[in-house]
């Protein structure tokens, strides 16, 4: 049997109908609202930590670059120490000299200067700003001076490591022959040979990472 409403049954009805398919769809916008703002947390979360990432790694690389650079410039310069030395009063000096804070020799010209000939190198420590800072000087070595040449304004420089807590070197070998070899603070011209090691010690703040310990070989035939 056909069961018919009357007019305000199916109005009604009707009115029931949309209001159910009117809540319905406002759950469901909510629902969905929810989860795309749990999608755009999480994105950018994740982007986040990857712009971190991204910055930590290009910071790592810098400083490992640097410390690449560092080290071949100076293990360069000190396996081409020579050998020189010089007479003063009867009594021979070698050319290298150094203590904690300080170091000279000669080797060739640097090679990036594009000159030929011996330069004199001084490599220190120097303070710099309420920090230290690790300098290269060099000069034209005047094969006619006795010694290394004064302090002056004529040598050039390169800064090779800034803002550092400290930095320090010791040598390795005998100054006298016959002695055993053995770590020494510091090194004069009146040596007897040159050093077999130089030992650099940098110490940058903690917020730059370490360095590790550079141990530079000399290949002279003074060294002992």
């Amino acid at each position: 049997m056909i069961s018919y409403l009357t007019l305000p049954e199916a109005a009604s009805a009707a009115h029931k109908t949309r209001h159910n398919e009117a809540g319905f769809t406002l759950l469901e916008i909510m629902v969905a609202m929810v989860v795309l703002t749990m999608i755009i947390s999480t994105a950018f979360g994740a982007l986040r930590l990857a712009e971190r990432s991204w910055e930590a790694g290009l910071k790592h690389a810098g400083e490992t670059e640097r410390l690449r650079t560092v080290s071949a410039v100076l293990q360069r310069s000190f396996s081409q120490i020579l050998a020189l030395s010089w007479s003063e009063n009867t009594k021979t000096h070698i050319a290298f000299s150094g203590d904690q804070k300080q170091l000279r020799f000669i080797a060739p010209a640097p090679q990036h200067h594009g000159a030929t000939g011996l330069f004199e190198y001084t490599l220190v420590v120097a303070p710099h700003a309420g920090s230290n800072r690790l300098m290269l000087y060099y000069r034209l070595h005047d094969p006619d001076h006795i010694g290394f040449a004064a302090d002056g304004s004529d040598r050039q420089q390169v800064l090779l490591v800034d803002e550092l807590k400290t930095a320090s070197f010791a040598y390795y070998g005998s100054p006298v022959t016959g002695d055993p070899a053995q770590w020494h603070a510091q090194w004069n011209t009146d040596a007897e040979a040159f050093p077999r090691l130089v030992h650099m010690r940098i110490v940058s703040p903690p917020e730059q990472g370490q360095w590790p310990d550079l141990f530079l070989a000399l290949h002279t035939e003074l060294s002992k």
